[in-house]
């Protein structure tokens, strides 16, 4: 069974084979120097990863076969990559965009073919997310799952005009400066490196020149170890990380 952007497809097609990489591409940064052997190596990032789904039209004939197509086709285009779920990982979505228009004509003619999704961002991510939440300042412990490091979305509430909040993480420790005021929300969004606040009306303003790093925590797989903090009058009210668990 295949679920592309919250639509059930098992009625349109039937899916025979998933072609999911077991790592995304390693992508390698290098440096050859003439009359050196070798070359100096950077570091390593994954790539984008394509993902070929072998389908087979949910029909008796060919006379279905254009009409399921056109009603496929609808469910298929759109303007972004879109969560994908496959019934052996239910608890799993990886964002994919179909890649090929071609195989559309052929599964039109055959009744069968492959679909291949283009997932710019090559991790699965869970369906239901690690979600913690705790009251005022203190040292707490978040425990993940997945086996790829996340980018959290953190959201603290309280107050602070002159003080300091301060969150501290293994790998990383930010100081907001400034202004939150109460019934307002300071988020750290590591996805996007960026810093923002939420105004009690709704609307959103840039908190990056509020904060003295744009190094955002990172979490790993299993236990984590989170420490929210303040000084100089600065209060936390409330203090909230959405994990964004995710798998290789």
């Amino acid at each position: 069974m295949l679920n592309y952007n919250g639509h059930d497809l098992s009625n349109l097609l039937i899916v025979n084979s998933i072609g999911r990489p077991i790592l995304p591409p390693q992508i390698l940064s290098t440096k050859e120097i003439y009359g050196r052997p070798g070359a100096f190596f950077f570091e390593k990032r994954h790539g984008p990863v394509v993902i070929p789904v072998g389908v087979t039209l949910n029909a008796k004939g060919h006379t279905q076969y254009r009409a399921l197509v056109r009603q496929l086709a609808v469910y298929l285009d759109v303007e972004e990559p879109k969560p994908m779920i496959f019934s052996d990982e239910p608890d799993k979505f990886i964002n994919g965009i179909l890649q090929d228009e071609s195989t559309l004509e052929e599964i039109a003619t055959t009744g069968q073919g492959e679909l291949q999704f283009y997932c710019p961002d090559p991790f699965w991510y869970a369906l239901e997310d690690d979600v913690m939440s705790w009251k005022g300042p203190g040292t707490y412990v978040l425990d993940r799952k997945g086996t790829a490091n996340s980018e959290p979305l953190i959201e603290i509430k309280g107050t602070n005009n002159g003080g300091k909040i301060t969150l501290q993480t293994d790998n990383t420790t930010i100081n907001f400066t400034g202004i939150l005021s109460a019934g307002e929300t300071l988020v750290l969004d590591s996805a996007l490196i960026t810093a923002y606040i939420i105004k009690n009306d709704g609307s959103q303003v840039s908190a990056i020149h509020d904060i003295d790093t744009i190094i955002m925590p990172i979490l790993v797989p299993g236990a984590n170890q989170l420490t929210i903090s303040v000084s100089g009058g600065a209060s936390v009210t409330q203090f909230k990380v959405t994990a964004r668990s995710r798998w290789k």
